[in-house]
């Protein structure tokens, strides 16, 4: 992930980043939302502690990364659209946040003790935002990335990292029975699927922009009805939480994600 964030961003001008850093608002915006409901609903719902985390995680941070940017590759940028730069941007308003409170919320759920210092280390040696830094760094002093290294990671790279990241979406993941975990599913694919891609289809227009003409909107659509994020899999697995039922949110809303809500925004705004 960190090589896709580093020549997606490196091969633009800062004039082209700014053109579609509204992706990153976007992101965010459509992130605090599906935050903020999801808590208040879970509350207003009576569940506990670990279950809260559990669909908060899975309501406001989505796949952007190891399906949305494949995703993104085939449909814009394999066809010779500019989609996986602000894809990129839209991937780190979605992933610092992620990382800074997905620890702190699995950690509350586990019951364990975090410190101001461990989020920010953590941030700081984050790799995707380690490698955007460098990019904006390349691109601010006017050492763009050279041709060859672009057109080789295009032609050589590109495919096998992307193949790569969908395999590693359904590695390890045990199959649950949903019915189950019937109510968090249906929560967390509401947020998902529904208020997520409401919200940033609300904000694009506000902010003026056409999904016909301007770069942002259309990738900034796409990522915004991913499933939930892997990374969420992980924080299970590393603060021993409930692998079932973050399983069963994560493989189950892939499923619609990939098979329904897909094909149908793509048949909207193409």
């Amino acid at each position: 992930m960190p090589i896709v964030v580093f020549v997606s961003i490196s091969r633009h001008t800062l004039g082209e980043i700014a053109a579609f850093g509204n992706a990153f608002v976007l992101a965010f915006f459509g992130l605090g939302v599906c935050f903020v409901a999801s808590v208040a609903i879970s509350r207003f719902a009576g569940d506990n502690r670990k279950t809260i985390v559990a669909v908060v995680l899975n309501s406001a941070f989505q796949n952007v990364t190891f399906l949305g940017f494949p995703i993104i590759y085939a449909l814009f940028d394999a066809r010779g659209l500019n989609g996986l730069g602000p894809a990129t941007l839209y991937a780190i308003g979605i992933s610092v946040p992620h990382l800074i409170l997905g620890v702190m919320l699995a950690s509350s759920a586990a019951r364990r003790k975090i410190t101001l210092g461990s989020v920010i280390e953590n941030v700081v040696t984050f790799p995707a935002a380690f490698a955007l830094i460098v990019a904006l760094l390349f691109v601010g002093f006017g050492a763009p990335l050279p041709t060859v290294a672009r057109e080789f990671f295009d032609v050589y790279l590109t495919k096998p990292f992307f193949a790569l990241m969908l395999l590693l979406v359904g590695y390890q993941m045990p199959i649950v029975n949903p019915k189950k975990y019937l109510k968090d599913l249906t929560m967390v694919s509401g947020m998902r699927f529904i208020v997520g891609p409401l919200v940033t289809y609300a904000l694009i227009m506000a902010l003026g922009l056409s999904l016909k003409t301007d770069i942002t909107p259309r990738p900034s659509m796409i990522q915004a009805i991913m499933p939930p994020g892997f990374f969420n899999f992980m924080l299970a697995w590393n603060y021993k939480l409930d692998l079932k039922l973050y399983s069963a949110l994560i493989f189950y809303t892939t499923l619609l994600s990939l098979f329904v809500v897909l094909p149908i925004t793509f048949m909207l705004i193409f």
